[in-house]
């Protein structure tokens, strides 16, 4: 909650926001936590269901269950050290909420976005600030993004030092490539719809993090942290939206706000409110793949486990890092994303032992490499509705 009093120096925030996303100066990381997995799976329900409506669920391989701001049901998976671990361990999670939900008529349907959203149905005070927030200036985009879109987001680990620092940027030239290759939601037949709804709203907190070769990664994301927008204020009233003239987190921290001025709990709350393609916290949260139906969600796991660590993919993705519109709009139409997405198919192929790939995983990235080097629809657009809708393999 907002102080009265000034609590932090802009120095003091940077260290903060850069401890934050990638530990503290000279900690070490515990041996070979840059293998870690997880994986959270966002569905829609259909006929959607107010969060309310439905009942309590035990999942038994200890996964999370939450709800998104359009009753999106998110089912996040602990930690793993494999690939296959994590995704035994959210495919049985699911399957334990299938169960549940079905015999009230309740589906869940994976994809990056819906095209008959509900309105806002969790009334949180956070969601509610960020309507608001939101509606000031892309009133559309802002609802969309929060009722109506979708994704399976993959947590890997970062380790220290170098090793850290070269995943980071690693995942941010991937991304681009990431989206296009396993994108749900086509505009026109190719691109990524929910990528485009992203990119649409406040860039200050949508937009990629620039990440030059080189660069410490906790000074760019204290950078880009300080720069983005606050979107809310925490008082002893509630959460008081930013709705009329645009503050920074820089300008909060060096200025305050006739509200109060930060500390360093509204520091790391304000990182919650940011959203770039690629956001550490400790870990890398990689969020521009679109939510695929059961159980193609499986792939892009593997897929970004095996790339963050490969050096001949990333090269490979090097000359099309910025091409996040490009591939929104056209996908792998695009030229130079589809040549890109080939070679990394093929590492994806050679490296999943290295990451602890399930025979299941590793036989649906099979077909879905085959489909990247044949130049055709990915195998998710191949498989009926219904087969989405009760989890049939494909």
């Amino acid at each position: 909650m907002a102080s009265p009093t000034k609590q932090l120096g802009l120095a003091e925030a940077c260290a903060l926001i850069a401890a934050h996303g990638f530990g503290s100066p000279g900690a070490r990381p515990a041996p070979g936590s840059h293998r870690t997995v997880g994986v959270e799976l966002e569905s829609f329900t259909v006929p959607s269901a107010h969060p309310k409506q439905l009942p309590a669920v035990d999942l038994p391989a200890g996964s999370r269950l939450t709800y998104e701001p359009g009753g999106q049901v998110e089912v996040s998976s602990p930690p793993s050290r494999s690939v296959g671990t994590a995704c035994d361990t959210l495919s049985r999670d699911l399957s334990a909420l299938r169960a549940t939900f079905s015999p009230l008529g309740v589906n869940l349907v994976q994809s990056g976005v819906c095209a008959s959203p509900p309105p806002r149905l969790v009334d949180a005070p956070r969601y509610r600030a960020m309507e608001a927030y939101f509606d000031r200036r892309w009133p559309d985009a802002g609802r969309a993004m929060m009722c109506a879109t979708a994704s399976v987001q993959v947590n890997l680990g970062l380790g220290g030092g170098g090793r850290a620092a070269r995943r980071w940027r690693a995942a941010n030239v991937l991304g681009p490539v990431l989206a296009a290759a396993f994108s749900s939601s086509p505009v026109a037949g190719t691109g990524c719809e929910r990528l485009a709804i992203w990119l649409r709203l406040d860039p200050s907190r949508t937009a990629p993090i620039p990440c030059p070769a080189g660069e410490d990664p906790g000074t760019a994301w204290a950078r880009y942290a300080l720069d983005a927008n606050v979107m809310l204020i925490r008082t002893a009233g509630g959460h008081e939206a930013m709705v009329d003239e645009p503050l920074t987190a820089r300008e909060w921290v060096e200025q305050g706000h006739a509200l109060g001025w930060p500390t360093a709990d509204d520091i790391a709350y304000h990182l919650t409110t940011l959203f770039p393609p690629v956001r550490p916290r400790g870990w890398l949260e990689l969020r521009m793949i679109d939510a695929l139906p059961d159980p193609w969600w499986r792939v892009p796991v593997a897929a970004a486990a095996v790339l963050v660590g490969d050096d001949e993919a990333v090269a490979a993705c090097e000359a099309i890092a910025d091409r996040w519109w490009e591939a929104a709009t056209v996908g792998l139409a695009d030229p130079a994303l589809a040549a890109a997405a080939a070679v990394c198919a093929r590492r994806v192929m050679d490296g999943l032992s290295r990451v602890g790939a399930d025979l299941a995983t590793s036989m649906l990235v099979e077909q879905w490499a085959a489909t990247i080097h044949k130049g055709c629809e990915p195998p998710w657009q191949q498989t009926s509705p219904e087969a989405s809708i009760v989890g049939d393999q494909p």
